[in-house]
């Protein structure tokens, strides 16, 4: 293979392994020799069901030969489409009703903003400090987990305010800076994602909920790398707090670009014809695999094993030396160590590379953890085995 056609792909997308990867089955992936390398990242959280599971890769083989693509301005649905609808309102919070498909967490976003201004009148944005919600220009706009995210991109979306995760600032927010009545949405992950493994806490969810009822403000709840059971429930915004707007993609469709958004029925209901809309949205193929995925979590008990093996990994990992602090929920881990410095967590990273092992950093150089659902004792063994060796020489 000849390698020069690498200088025709952006250096500027961070690579976290120099793999050249050529297949992927269950938690494992292949490279171009045919190295094998456990992936604990699922595509950074997008692969529920780990690599070609055998009842995607058949969804997808049998939906082609129907049809792939049934464009939503010029048909009024399809038969995925309305499998996957109904699936949906079975494992979805309560209130959510309506559903838009779009192809990406970041498109969601965006379009949760729009609903939101449309639906309220009013233009500003509270989101959180740390937090992520994707990289095109609105999404971007309420991400603050990197600087390097956003940076020399401006003008931004105008309106927008970044809060610390408390009540006390929210407050002074809405009273000094974004008036309730200029507020149209709060946007939040219920677990900080690229914002190092941080849950929030269910007070303070409860506490914007109330919040945002008694000041017509939206809020928009943001389950992309949470959601679909990858934080040990459907939902990590289960039994914790009620979204008006909840935008969900990555693990819904197994590694398929496709996402949503659950919406409140009077939210919905009160934006303009025309506002959404979008070639891709919702086709036939993804909503085929999304379907398919969350019959395969259901069928397999997949929320359960990521319990099961989330809490081995914490359990496993809080025996060595050099851990600082594990944040666990589920299949969603993030791991500190007694050192963050740039050069030791790269030795690190490119030690477990050599070990074959795969994973991603989060937050201020933590380890972050995102293995499929699917993963069992054994591949966890393999990791902990491996990671142990690594801290001890990196």
């Amino acid at each position: 293979m000849s390698f020069r056609i690498l200088n025709h792909i952006p250096k500027v997308v961070n690579k976290i392994s120099n793999i050249i990867v050529e297949k992927g089955k269950g938690c494992w992936v292949y490279d171009i020799n045919n190295r094998k390398i456990l992936d604990m990242t699922s595509g950074i959280g997008a692969l529920s069901t780990g690599h070609s599971h055998p009842n995607i890769v058949k969804t997808i083989h049998k939906q082609s030969q129907n049809i792939i693509h049934a464009q939503q301005n010029c048909f009024l649905s399809h038969t995925p489409q309305i499998e996957l609808t109904k699936k949906l309102l079975t494992i979805v919070p309560n209130g959510l009703e309506t559903f838009f498909y779009v192809n990406s967490g970041s498109e969601a976003t965006d379009n949760a903003i729009k609903i939101a201004r449309q639906h309220t009148q009013k233009q500003n944005i509270i989101a959180l400090k740390g937090g992520f919600h994707g990289r095109t220009l609105g999404a971007m706009s309420v991400t603050s987990s990197k600087l390097s995210y956003r940076q020399r991109c401006g003008p931004l979306l105008s309106g927008i305010y970044f809060a610390e995760k408390k009540k006390e600032d929210i407050d002074y927010i809405l009273s000094n800076l974004s008036g309730v009545n200029e507020t149209a949405a709060i946007i939040v992950e219920p677990i900080l994602g690229e914002g190092g493994i941080i849950p929030l806490d269910k007070m303070f969810l409860k506490y914007l909920r109330k919040t945002c009822d008694e000041n017509n403000i939206v809020l928009i709840i943001d389950e992309v790398q949470t959601g679909a059971g990858r934080s040990g429930t459907w939902w990590a915004c289960n039994n914790l707090v009620e979204p008006d707007i909840m935008t969900f993609a990555k693990g819904i469709a197994s590694g398929f670009p496709f996402a949503g958004l659950g919406i409140k029925n009077e939210i919905i209901n009160s934006v303009q014809p025309n506002l959404l809309g979008g070639t891709y949205g919702g086709n036939a193929l993804g909503s085929s695999v999304a379907l398919a995925t969350i019959e395969t979590i259901k069928s397999e008990n997949l929320i359960e094993n990521a319990n099961i093996q989330g809490s081995y990994i914490f359990q496993e990992l809080s025996k060595m030396s050099k851990v600082k602090e594990i944040r666990q929920k589920g299949l969603m881990i993030g791991i500190d160590l007694e050192y963050n410095d740039d050069a030791r967590i790269k030795k690190l990273i490119n030690n477990l590379l050599d070990n074959d092992i795969l994973v991603l950093l989060t937050g201020n150089n933590s380890i972050r953890l995102l293995p499929p659902l699917i993963i069992n004792k054994y591949e966890i063994d393999f990791f902990l085995d491996r990671f142990e060796k690594c801290l001890l020489i990196s």
